[in-house]
Parts: C-alpha cells; sequence; structure tokens
C-alpha cells in the first residue's frame, strides 16, 4: 500500500493557482458590474470554471481510486482517462472562454481609440 502524504503535500503547491485564479473571479465580478459586457461575463465563466476544476482536483484522486475498486483493475486505466478527459474539455473551455475574452476586450478597446 501506498504511504498517505500529508494534507499540506496536495495543498500548499496549489494553493497559489487557487488564489490566482479566485483574483480573477473578483476582478471579473468587479468588471461586470462596472462595465458589463460579453468580455466580463467569458472571463467570469473562464476563472469560475477553473476554480471549480482546481478546487476539484483534491477530489479527483479518491474518485478515481474508488472508481478504480469498483469496477476493478481491468477498467482502471478506462475510468482514469474518463476522468481526465472530461476535466481535459472543462479546462479547455476555461481557456477558450478567457481568451475570445481578452480578444473582444481588445478590440472593443481599439475601436473606441
Amino acid at each position: 500500500m501506498y504511504p498517505i502524504n500529508p494534507w499540506y503535500v496536495t495543498v500548499l503547491p496549489m494553493l497559489p493557482i487557487l488564489l490566482a485564479h479566485l483574483a480573477g473571479v473578483v476582478a471579473a465580478i468587479i468588471l461586470l458590474t462596472r462595465r458589463g459586457g460579453t468580455p466580463a461575463i467569458l472571463a467570469l465563466v473562464g476563472f469560475g470554471v477553473s476554480l471549480i476544476l482546481d478546487l476539484a482536483s483534491f477530489g479527483r484522486s479518491p474518485l478515481v481510486g474508488f472508481l478504480g475498486r469498483q469496477v476493478g483493475m481491468r477498467r482502471f486505466v478506462a475510468v482514469s482517462t474518463g476522468v481526465g478527459c472530461c476535466c481535459g474539455l472543462l479546462d479547455l473551455i476555461a481557456v477558450v472562454c478567457l481568451i475570445v475574452a481578452i480578444w473582444q476586450a481588445v478590440s472593443v478597446t481599439a475601436e473606441a481609440a
């Protein structure tokens, strides 16, 4: 059996990423209340999905382990790949939302100038 790591071994390396995504959510909410518009909504969606995925990553290993024990080791790879594919797809959606938000914000600023 593998040794169980203390909580800080998994939490501390993720803390800067969690705080950056949380700051992005707060900044997007402030931008949405002050200016509104599609870029602010897309930024909020992008940072919100990223934050949720970061929080869900703490439960990913126990979930894959539990599902692996339920379906057996033969299907463990399929379960692990399925969870990874789902998280990867949501991560892709978040990044695309952020890229489109930046693109729209820059194009609106360029048109106003």
